[in-house]
């Protein structure tokens, strides 16, 4: 068994755990505010920056403790890279929100209920799966799952993609598209997140 002068800080696990947790926060939030009223809707968007500006603030506390840190769980540009795809993440359902407000999109679809309803459970795979990337235990589990929920993402957006060219006016059909590509883009940015840590299970058995 290696010995180890310093041991491993963990504080760089918590700190992508947290994370991903804020990608949770953010899919509560955007469901709220697609359904919001228009009273509403100013107040559930500040709360959905605010939770960007937060996951932004973990991601530069991953980065310092990162560079700091004489022994990490994993390799150090792995850890960057996890986090920035969690945050890229958060970033993308912000910017279906603001994009919702841009072109006054009116209630939302059952598209989107479905989408968020897949990328609540992605979120709440990887938050747990951040948890085990010390030990590396039970991620092939998550690391298929998450293939699986990908594909299903990927499979609904091009239904309602479909569908919405069929029913609707090309400027219509645009501005909606417009706002479901960034649900879509938050669910592949977690996708990457657990193509990443597949890469780390390879590279580290």
């Amino acid at each position: 068994m290696a010995f180890r002068i310093f041991p491993e800080d963990e504080r760089v696990i918590e700190l992508l755990v947290h994370m991903s947790q804020c990608v949770t926060t953010c899919v509560d939030l955007l469901a709220e505010h697609i359904s919001a009223t228009d009273e509403r809707r100013q107040e559930t968007l500040q709360a959905l920056l605010d939770a960007e500006d937060e996951c932004s603030n973990l991601y530069f506390s991953l980065m310092t403790t990162t560079r700091s840190s004489y022994v990490v769980p994993i390799p150090r540009q792995d850890l960057y890279i996890l986090g920035q795809w969690i945050l890229k993440s958060v970033e993308a359902l912000v910017a279906c929100a603001e994009t919702q407000e841009l072109y006054q999109i009116g209630r939302p679809t059952s598209y989107a209920t479905e989408q968020l309803n897949i990328i609540r459970l992605m979120a709440e795979m990887t938050t747990k799966a951040m948890g085990r990337l010390a030990t590396l235990d039970e991620l092939d589990d998550y690391w298929f799952e998450m293939i699986r929920l990908s594909r299903q993402s990927e499979r609904t957006h091009r239904t309602y993609r479909a569908a919405l060219l069929d029913k609707h006016k090309a400027p219509h059909a645009l501005r909606r598209m417009d706002a479901a590509g960034s649900i879509l883009d938050a669910a592949r940015a977690l996708s990457h997140v657990s193509a990443e840590v597949g890469r780390v299970l390879v590279a580290e058995s």
